[in-house]
């Protein structure tokens, strides 16, 4: 796992490595091929893809095994080169298994969230947030090709997604802050001892700047 991580993440992992799923990006792309089929196809509701907290509590445990679903096929074609780019560029840094606990880890803040809130939520779209947050975070330059003509790069995505989320939480009541802080509570996790020393590391270069800028 990247050195970069703190030491309790580390141990963490390396206790639960024993769950690694190899190939994760085509794991999850099959289920949203799955997801399509059935409710495009087979005409199967989308409430029978999402996790729903009520149905859960009701003895409908097979929620838990949310499927990813996308309105069309350019989606699905997007969401399987995404998921399987993403995810094999994730297992190439830190290894299968620190990919696949941040991957459950997200998956049960998602339903984390989605109990608090009481409603079914499209769980999968909750953990690409968190992936892609970690994407950005530990590939900042490489470069995704949308519709294989536009180039950009992920650290702006992460930006983007960033700036987006930070304004739904300081314009929010403390219902929906408190529901942020439990879906993206994976990324904070792991990044979060990261990004604290990269701030305070840039606020002491910016003292120092404007220090000697004064001087």
């Amino acid at each position: 796992m990247d050195h970069r991580f703190p030491k309790y993440l580390r141990f963490l992992v390396g206790k639960l490595d024993f769950i690694s799923l190899p190939n994760l990006g085509m794991l999850i792309s099959g289920l949203a091929v799955l997801g399509f089929v059935g409710q495009h196809v087979l005409n199967a509701p989308l409430d029978r893809f999402l996790f729903d907290p009520v149905a859960f509590m009701d003895g409908e445990y097979w929620r838990v095994f949310a499927f990813p679903v996308t309105s069309g096929p350019i989606l699905l074609l997007f969401f399987v080169l995404y998921a399987y780019f993403i995810f094999g560029q994730l297992e190439s840094s830190w290894g299968e298994a620190p990919t696949t606990i941040f991957t459950i880890l997200s998956y049960l803040a998602a339903m984390g969230a989605s109990f608090y809130a009481g409603v079914p939520l499209p769980i999968w779209q909750h953990v690409l947030t968190n992936v892609s947050l970690a994407f950005g975070s530990l590939f900042p330059d490489q470069e995704l090709y949308f519709f294989g003509i536009l180039p950009v790069k992920a650290k702006w995505l992460a930006a983007l997604a960033g700036a987006l989320l930070a304004y739904q939480f300081f314009t929010s009541n403390m219902y929906v802050k408190i529901y942020l802080v439990i879906m993206l509570s994976p990324y904070f996790v792991f990044f979060g001892p990261m990004l604290y020393k990269a701030a305070k590391m840039r606020l002491s270069v910016n003292r120092n700047r404007r220090r000697w800028g004064g001087d």
